[in-house]
């Protein structure tokens, strides 16, 4: 069960790459990202917003922990809003560039996730986040980009 809630994380990464529709990756890059316990994420931000849309997947009612981290090399504030569409719930979180910051997340028996972006200063840029998996009360190295 554990993989499958990782599973959706790195199909919500993934579609955050890709803003408003879910691309493949190769399953390649989705077991590393699995095995090495997260990765980086780029998003594109146009005005100072960015979304992305998962689809459904099969999430069995687990609880996903994590961590998110805006790359250093960013300024201002980042809000990134998860709205899981299917039990109408959602996680928000407020970040700025080289601090990062704990979830967790309890989710249905499905989930479909609809990510926004949004940045402080309205401008158009690349977001990089670094998307841990794992506990940070119990793992603080979670926060801490791998790679």
């Amino acid at each position: 069960m554990r993989h499958i809630i990782r599973a959706l994380l790195v199909s919500a990464v993934v579609a955050a790459a890709h803003p408003g529709t879910l691309h493949a990756q190769a399953l390649d890059g989705v077991m590393a990202a699995i095995r090495n316990g997260g990765g980086w994420v780029s998003v594109d931000i146009k005005g100072g917003r960015g979304s992305a849309t998962t689809l459904p997947l099969p999430t069995m009612g687990m609880t996903l922990n994590g961590c998110v981290r805006v790359h250093d090399a960013h300024t201002g504030r980042w809000r990134i809003t998860a709205h899981e569409t299917i039990a109408d719930t959602t996680l928000e979180v407020n970040a700025v560039p080289g601090q990062g910051v704990a979830f967790s997340h309890a989710f249905g028996l499905r989930s479909q996730i609809d990510v926004e972006f949004v940045w402080s200063e309205p401008h158009d840029t690349t977001l990089f986040l670094w998307v841990g998996l794992g506990n940070a009360e119990s793992d603080p190295d979670v926060c801490i980009p791998k790679s």
